[in-house]
């Protein structure tokens, strides 16, 4: 199965681009490939200060690549091989974590896990004391767009 190409519509709305096409990680930046993919009638956009970049020097910190990330959904799965106990000690610690809502929303898969948020409830997990492997319910590929 052919993997769909990038789109215009697929770049969130308060993302920031890139206008430097001599950066020399152009070609995998997230920010200057959202720039590229740019409408003609596109009137205004959010960028990085191309001063602000050149005055850094050295490895841009905006740098977004454009390899896609494993994201996970959901952790029902993980829940069913707690005890009683430990389920409310994790849960308890990802909700002063993040809040309610969030949590009940991650735990169902409603909302996605980026790769630092997985190893996040993981090492929670370990805190509580679980040491067995876990999986997430699901897991798809996308892009990170920090």
């Amino acid at each position: 199965m052919k993997e769909k190409e990038l789109e215009f519509s697929d770049v969130p709305n308060n993302f920031l681009w890139c206008i430097d096409r001599q950066c020399p990680k152009s070609g995998t930046c997230l920010r200057q490939v959202a720039e590229r993919l740019a409408p003609t009638d596109l009137v205004q956009y959010s960028i990085v200060s191309p001063k602000h970049i050149a005055s850094l020097g050295g490895e841009c910190p905006y740098y977004c690549s454009n390899t896609k990330v494993q994201y996970a959904k959901g952790f029902l799965g993980i829940l069913e091989n707690l005890t009683a106990k430990q389920v409310r000690l994790f849960a308890q610690r990802l909700i002063s974590n993040s809040s309610r809502r969030t949590y009940y929303r991650v735990r169902s898969g409603e909302r996605a896990l980026s790769p630092a948020e997985q190893e996040s409830i993981l090492n929670v997990l370990k805190e509580c004391g679980i040491t067995a492997p876990m999986k997430f319910d699901s897991y798809y590929y996308d892009y990170l767009w920090t």
